[in-house]
């Protein structure tokens, strides 16, 4: 994984909007450390100084479970002092547990200062520009852009309208395939299997002549063409292979099993290596993962701790490391962008060069495009495969707008409410690979 090097708290804060995907207003990120290496940032909204210390007591102890040495605050203002009670409230939490606060932030107008600095002018020191911090290009490199706000980074995942010329057609289709695919065995419904007789078996099976495992029952040609169908799609799509044009055509190919939990599970295990075990699958699913999605597309979980940085010398001690004898100078602070919770992520896995280490932002980004083409009616599912595989990647803010969007559509799906239950909790993916 390439390594992005930052020196001082204007480059850190110049950097914040790559790793969170948006523009924080009226926020406080809390940046956590591990020597010299970045570890979890997390987004809390400013509250009102009556609530402040509750938000705290409710937030810290998950920012704490990856032990960092030290943590910074930032507060991101519209009106001046609105982030103090948070930003106050959260330090006295963490100092509570021993971690050292390094550094308290305030950003308004486009300009930072320290609190209790004395070298800070009154009004603050001039953001840089982001074409004069080095890292930015790294992090652009690496597929990160900033938008404006998080509600745009909602309308990525946001299902097709009703009234787009679009939604009758790829309804229609959606609901086509699912028939034919109820009408060869397959199963339409993502409950749970209750007790009874399975309608697909999970079992391991070398036999050529009953096909997928996973296509027991029914007729077994026109179930297993389904199949291979739906996972031709997902291999063009993550690819890349589909011109957005042509995209359209392809949602009931992509959509259509995902209601099925073998089928999707086994999608989400090939994707988050894992996070679903494959050897419940029959080796001739994982003989067909590998064939069409390719080992290149089974991407490495988030890291969740210190050790995931990279080895650049000595860890410093709780009161040396970045900037400690001031702003902008010490050693220089590794960054390894990926973050974890909702509006974070943790510093991302194991992938070798840049081109690698973008390959899990185009994935999210060509999964949203197909989100934007999915009719309501058939989005939840879609929703948490891409919620289920941001989480994987570190990437909680869009892992958190998929998975409250797919709550809303349905309150009860269930990998839903798992994603959602893994980013209130800050459970980390490197635990669960």
């Amino acid at each position: 994984m390439p390594k992005i090097s930052l020196s001082g708290p204007a480059e850190l804060l110049t950097v914040i909007p790559f790793h969170l995907g948006f523009q924080p207003t009226r926020s406080v990120v809390v940046v956590c450390f591990h020597g010299r290496r970045l570890g979890l940032l997390a987004r809390l909204d400013v509250v009102d100084a009556d609530v402040a210390a509750e938000a705290a007591a409710q937030t810290v102890p998950t920012l704490l479970q990856g032990d960092p040495s030290s943590v910074a605050l930032v507060g991101f203002e519209e009106e001046p002092d609105e982030a103090l009670p948070l930003l106050e409230a959260l330090a006295d939490a963490v100092e509570w547990d021993r971690v050292l606060v390094r550094e308290r932030l305030v950003v308004r107008d486009g300009r930072w200062r320290s609190i209790g600095c004395d070298c800070c002018p009154d009004e603050g020191w001039r953001l840089p520009e982001q074409a004069d911090v080095p890292a930015v290009a790294d992090y652009v490199a690496l597929g990160h852009a900033v938008l404006p706000a998080r509600q745009d980074l909602a309308r990525l995942v946001a299902p097709l309208a009703p009234t787009d010329p679009l939604h009758r057609g790829i309804h229609a289709g959606i609901e086509e395939w699912q028939r034919r695919y109820a009408a060869a065995g397959g199963s339409v419904s993502d409950l749970p299997e209750g007790p009874g007789p399975r309608r697909a078996s999970r079992t391991r099976t070398g036999t050529s002549d009953r096909g997928l495992a996973v296509l027991e029952g029914g007729d077994h040609s026109a179930r297993q063409q389904l199949v291979n169908e739906s996972l031709v799609a997902w291999a063009a799509v993550l690819h890349g292979e589909i011109d957005e044009s042509e995209l359209a055509d392809w949602v009931p190919s992509l959509v259509g099993p995902l209601r099925d939990l073998h089928v999707r599970d086994a999608i989400v295990g090939w994707l988050c290596p894992g996070c679903v075990p494959l050897d419940g699958f029959p080796d001739q699913l994982q003989v067909l993962l590998d064939e069409l999605l390719g080992p290149e597309l089974r991407l490495p979980p988030a890291a969740g701790d210190e050790r995931s940085g990279p080895d650049t010398g000595p860890d410093t001690g709780p009161e040396e490391g970045p900037w400690s004898d001031g702003h902008g100078s010490g050693e220089p602070l590794d960054v390894r962008p990926g973050l974890d919770l909702d509006d974070a992520r943790l510093a991302a896995g194991q992938l070798d060069g840049w081109d690698e280490a973008a390959v899990p932002r185009l994935v999210l980004a060509r999964l949203e495009q197909v989100c934007r083409l999915t009719p309501p009616a058939h989005a939840a599912p879609l929703l948490s495969v891409v919620a289920s595989l941001a989480w994987w990647v570190g990437d909680g803010a869009r892992s958190g707008v998929a998975v409250d969007r797919a709550l809303e559509l349905e309150p009860e799906h269930r990998l839903s409410r798992l994603v959602r239950q893994s980013l209130d909790y800050g459970i980390r993916p490197s635990r669960c690979a």
